[in-house]
């Protein structure tokens, strides 16, 4: 399980116990899933988002879905992001680093335009809300399919993108900077996916004002 994991690699940054999983059980989840579901209108969306405190307390918040944009615009980043904090490899509350990548959107983009994040060898991680898919040439059988960067480029290995992977519906491979203009040039559609809206397509813009080193 996703939080437990980060639950571990969270609590080895401190001296004092913190991040217990003992409330982490199926259960109890369930419990406090239903007990906030059961006051919601079911001719609505909702997310539900769990939360696990540093004292191990477990949480559940049930909100309702926002409109989104049927094709978001999604931009690339206009410089690259460190890649190798425990916030990038956990999910959690501290979203800094995405947050930084939010605001250096130009002001004359539509509001819920979602940014494209690299690393510092110029590789594509992922989005601030999304893991990402670029459509490129599949060296090994000729055909264009789906590619997700791996874990390795610095990213946080969303769920959706893991049912993906598991489902054959996109491939893992490294994918450059280069290789996502060339997609964008080319017009080969490009993905965004997560655990609330599922995998869906995006409108890629690369800016002029990018800096590879």
């Amino acid at each position: 399980m996703r939080m437990r994991e980060s639950a571990r690699q969270l609590s080895e940054l401190y001296t004092v116990p913190c991040f217990s999983c003992t409330d982490v059980e199926s259960d109890h989840v369930r419990d406090l899933i239903t007990a906030q579901i059961d006051h919601c209108d079911s001719h609505h969306t909702y997310r539900v988002r769990m939360l696990l405190s540093h004292t191990g307390q477990l949480s559940v918040q049930v909100t309702p879905e926002p409109p989104t944009s049927n094709e978001p615009v999604l931009v690339l980043d206009c410089q690259p992001t460190r890649t190798d904090s425990v916030f990038v490899r956990c999910k959690t509350t501290h979203r800094l680093v995405y947050a930084d990548a939010v605001h250096r959107i130009p002001e004359h983009y539509a509001q819920g335009t979602q940014v494209l994040l690299y690393n510092e060898q110029g590789m594509i991680t992922e989005g601030n809300i999304a893991n990402v898919a670029v459509s490129m040439p599949d060296t090994q059988t000729g055909q264009m399919a789906l590619f997700t960067p791996p874990v390795s480029a610095g990213l946080l290995p969303g769920t959706m993108r893991q049912h993906l992977l598991d489902t054959g519906q996109i491939k893992e491979a490294p994918i450059s900077v280069d290789q996502f203009k060339l997609a964008v040039h080319n017009r080969w559609p490009v993905m965004c996916m997560n655990s609330v809206r599922g995998l869906y397509a995006v409108s890629p813009v690369v800016r002029e004002d990018i800096a590879i080193n």
